[in-house]
């Protein structure tokens, strides 16, 4: 397949029939090219809802499960978002069509080092690379309006949301790997935290520290 518009209205008519309506969201998943970030072996199924190999073990978020995290994180016209997990560089990109700057951490160099040449490509200038541990986000940056973690963490990472501006939401799928995580957005209003949950999630952990390599 090299025409991936039909493809993509198909996404755009399952995330509308699965209750996402945000015509902001909507037109990120129109607008990014989700074959871009796919490998070439697998860019045939890049519309299709399900979990996709990349580099270094990882894998990219199917985009039903991605739009569920963004739903509640509710990113449009957010002037500071920080994203831990770079993996191919997708969901940086789509928050960076609906908010002003994206900082996004990626543990494994060689992922952040390809998203980042994935973005050039495109034109998408307002996103800000960094191979960090993600875990312990970026303070110098904070405070921040939206934090999105795009893995699964066993706990509520307390200094991680610390980093949010009052009135700030962070979204994060949180359980034990094996298991069916809740997705969990919390809210800071002054020195509280609110937290709710919003659905529920399969994704991989996010584990802390920094991967160098080539």
């Amino acid at each position: 397949m090299t025409d991936y518009w039909e493809a993509r209205a198909g996404l755009i008519l399952n995330l509308r029939q699965h209750g996402v309506t945000d015509p902001e969201i909507l037109r990120a998943f129109e607008t990014v090219p989700h074959e871009r970030f796919v490998p070439e072996d697998f860019r045939e199924y890049a519309y299709r809802e399900s979990s996709l190999p990349i580099e270094c073990g990882q894998s990219i978020t199917a985009p039903g499960l991605l739009a569920q995290l963004l739903v509640p994180l509710a990113p449009q016209g957010a002037s500071k978002v920080l994203e831990v997990g770079t993996g191919s560089g997708y969901s940086a990109a789509l928050l960076s069509r609906m908010a002003r700057r994206v900082f996004s951490i990626e543990k494994h160099r060689i992922l952040a080092k390809s998203a980042q040449a994935r973005w050039q490509g495109l034109g998408y200038t307002n996103i800000v690379g960094l191979n960090e541990d993600g875990l312990a986000g970026l303070e110098q940056q904070a405070p921040f309006d939206r934090i999105l973690l795009t893995g699964s963490v066993g706990e509520v990472p307390e200094d991680l949301v610390e980093q949010l501006a009052d009135g700030g939401i962070a979204v994060m799928a949180v359980g034990a790997p094996s298991e069916r995580q809740a997705i969990v957005r919390i809210e800071r209003a002054d020195d509280s935290f609110i937290e709710t949950e919003t659905g529920t999630a399969r994704l991989a952990p996010l584990s802390p520290g920094r991967v160098r390599g080539p």
